[in-house]
């Protein structure tokens, strides 16, 4: 058993035959195109998968696919059973208190308490809005309608506890079986199952929420289009994941911590993100760049797993380089991650 960039134990999946992969040739989620190009080849860096694992750009409309990928039962092979993301178990939170109460409560019209007066909500604002773009509070986003919330492959449901919490009615949909008996087990309400495929309500959620999810998806747009019709008329979705024409992606090419081959099968830039939403009726109403700097120590910590150098050893243990690199990513609107939310229209 080895280290992965994060100098922690990588879970034997060279047991996994490459076969179990059931890796295949896949056309272009958004045209279907199936001419590409490829622009980077790399390996499974986290778990160890074997084999070698190509990202192509689609030659009609530049998406980038993971090709050939895991297909069918392959996609659960992809996930060996130490996954780290579903090996915790849930906390259940207490509801938000403090300045973080205040603030949810005043400016994201959430069910905590009353509202300041006008004048005082004004004064704040400043510091409000500092606090709400920080990294950490990105899920909380505003309060609407009835509450109604769903996180799309919510694991074992940590973010689900957190808004049921903060007064939400959450729930939340994975395929993962060992995922949802954890979080069932913690009173949560989750689903097993996938989206499109899973029974849900039409026009329903106030709220749907994928964080991390949509890269890992095979149908990605087809994931979308379902997502629009549960929605009410007016709903929102917010979904995070990882861009590969950021500024990491550049400088760390393969290495790059975001890739994460070949869990990751689509690798989204800003306007091919937007294209997507956009072709599902889901308009986009804002973008937040979003630093990762732990993404930039390990991906030096990819990079010091395979030249066994010194200084790639150290910069992946240094959070000042992290951050600096961070901030000039944030400046120049390059960053490992985004935030969107967009609307059923």
């Amino acid at each position: 058993m080895g280290l992965n960039g994060q100098g922690m134990p990588m879970p034997d999946a060279r047991a996994v035959p490459i076969e179990d992969l059931h890796l295949a040739e896949v056309p272009c989620d958004y045209c279907g195109e199936t001419e590409a190009d490829v622009l980077l080849t790399g390996r499974d860096r986290f778990c160890g998968l074997p084999g070698e694992f190509h990202v192509v750009a689609c030659r009609r409309c530049g998406l980038r696919r993971t090709n050939p990928q895991p297909t069918g039962p392959g996609l659960a092979a992809a996930y060996p059973e130490a996954y780290s993301p579903h090996r915790a178990d849930v906390t259940v939170p207490p509801a938000p208190a403090g300045s973080l109460r205040w603030v949810l409560a005043n400016y994201r019209h959430y069910p905590l308490g009353h509202r300041s007066p006008a004048a005082v909500r004004w004064l704040a604002w400043p510091w409000a809005a500092l606090r709400l773009r920080n990294r950490k509070f990105v899920g909380y986003l505003a309060y609407e309608g009835d509450g109604r919330l769903l996180d799309l492959g919510c694991s074992i449901g940590q973010y689900v506890a957190e808004m049921q919490a903060a007064g939400w009615q959450a729930e939340g949909v994975d395929l993962v079986p060992e995922a949802i008996a954890t979080g069932r087990r913690a009173g949560l309400n989750l689903h097993q199952g996938t989206l499109p495929g899973i029974d849900l309500p039409r026009d329903h959620y106030d709220l749907v929420t994928m964080w991390h999810v949509i890269e890992h998806l095979p149908a990605p747009k087809a994931t979308l289009e379902a997502i629009r019709g549960i929605l009410k008329p007016g709903g929102r979705l917010a979904l995070a994941c990882p861009l590969s024409d950021s500024l990491g992606a550049r400088w760390f090419g393969s290495a790059w911590y975001g890739l994460d081959l070949p869990r990751h099968l689509t690798h989204f830039t800003r306007p091919a993100l937007r294209r997507h939403l956009e072709a599902a009726g889901l308009a986009v109403e804002r973008t937040q760049s979003v630093r990762r700097p732990t993404f930039v120590r390990r991906s030096y910590g990819y990079l010091a797993d395979e030249t066994g150098s010194g200084l790639h050893r150290w910069l992946s243990r240094s959070r000042m380089v992290a951050r600096l690199m961070s901030h000039a990513a944030l400046a120049a609107r390059r960053t490992d991650e985004i935030l969107v939310v967009a609307r059923r229209v």
